[in-house]
């Protein structure tokens, strides 16, 4: 069992119920099941579309279960739900949570195209809603800040990110094959795995505006129904380069390949997997590490159930969801063109 990140409780006494047991994020890769063990909630039901795995899901954790949503929540009357909805079934499924007023930990993307998350926004903001987008959690945000505050950034004038996970066959052995369909999971890597640079994208740029300039894409390596390889050439309204690339091309299923760069004329900043790298203008270059051991999945989960219970406003939003599937939806359409 994980420990949580102080080696407290922070679910302790808290009711949650899993709506999605089927999706591979329960017990593979985020393992939000282990997670929630480990912050010692009380896991009270769950639910899932198919009632063979619902039923051996809730025999296993030993609590109940069921097929349909609202009875998830009006039966076992949970303080949070962590909804990993499949998703073209994402905007019917959550939006009837949403309805309960129930709080969210919802996995993204919460549709195939951001219309379907967009439709989720506003009941969404009438609660208390988060999405799963745990690199919010990297360092380079906090060195961000603190550069921005300290006048020590500068002027930025390009940004990009790269994510690049193991080969789409894991998806048929997490039993989840669905993944390769693009009508049911909104794309490929790009929906799946890039949605995550997306939002980092878009919550650097905030309010400048951002449009696609070209994109292109690749299914050479593994012909599946979806790309392999996807990479988009974007700018700002006021002249800022953005580069968004993203696939299912390292050759092993793990560990994957991510980098996030920020150019500015005060400050370069580069993150390569869990180590930041700041070049100031002037003086030395600063090197920030994670500590061992690290687990963004764990910073988010902990971090949420703390929020929740301090009535605070979370991390990242439906809304923020919605704003980086416009973002995955431009790149698709110029990668079609």
């Amino acid at each position: 069992m994980m420990s949580s990140s102080q080696g407290d409780a922070p679910g302790r006494g808290m009711r949650v119920a899993f709506a999605g047991v089927a999706h591979w994020h329960f017990s593979v890769d985020a393992r939000y099941l282990a997670l929630a063990q480990a912050a010692e909630v009380d896991i009270v039901g769950l639910s899932d579309d198919d009632e063979a795995l619902a039923r051996r899901r809730g025999e296993e954790l030993g609590c109940g279960w069921t097929t349909d949503v609202d009875e998830l929540v009006t039966r076992f009357k949970p303080d949070l739900v962590i909804a990993l909805p499949r998703p073209d079934r994402a905007p019917e499924q959550v939006g009837r949570l949403l309805e309960h007023r129930v709080p969210l930990f919802a996995e993204k993307p919460l549709g195939v195209c951001a219309s379907d998350t967009w439709s989720l926004v506003e009941r969404a903001e009438r609660g208390w809603a988060t999405v799963a987008f745990p690199q919010r959690y990297q360092p380079v945000w906090a060195a961000l800040e603190r550069l921005q505050a300290a006048d020590a950034l500068g002027e930025i004038g390009h940004v990009g990110v790269r994510m690049v996970n193991g080969p789409p066959w894991r998806y048929r052995s997490y039993n989840v094959p669905w993944m390769l369909d693009p009508a049911i999971a909104g794309g490929g890597p790009l929906r799946n795995i890039g949605i995550h640079g997306a939002d980092m994208l878009t919550k650097l740029v905030g309010d400048r505006g951002l449009s696609v300039i070209a994109a292109t894409k690749t299914d050479r390596v593994h012909h599946e129904p979806i790309e392999d390889f996807i990479s988009a050439l974007a700018r700002t309204d006021d002249g800022i380069v953005v580069t968004l690339a993203t696939g299912y091309t390292m050759a092993p299923p793990k560990p994957g390949d991510m980098d996030i760069h920020i150019g500015a004329n005060g400050s370069y900043l580069i993150q390569r997997r869990d180590v930041l790298t700041i070049y100031p203008a002037e003086g030395q270059p600063d090197v920030i590490e994670n500590p061992p051991g690290w687990n963004m999945y764990e910073a988010i989960f902990v971090d949420a159930l703390r929020r929740l219970r301090a009535d605070q406003p979370p991390i990242a939003t439906i809304r923020d969801c919605a704003r980086a599937n416009e973002l995955v939806d431009a790149i698709y359409a110029a990668a079609s063109r």
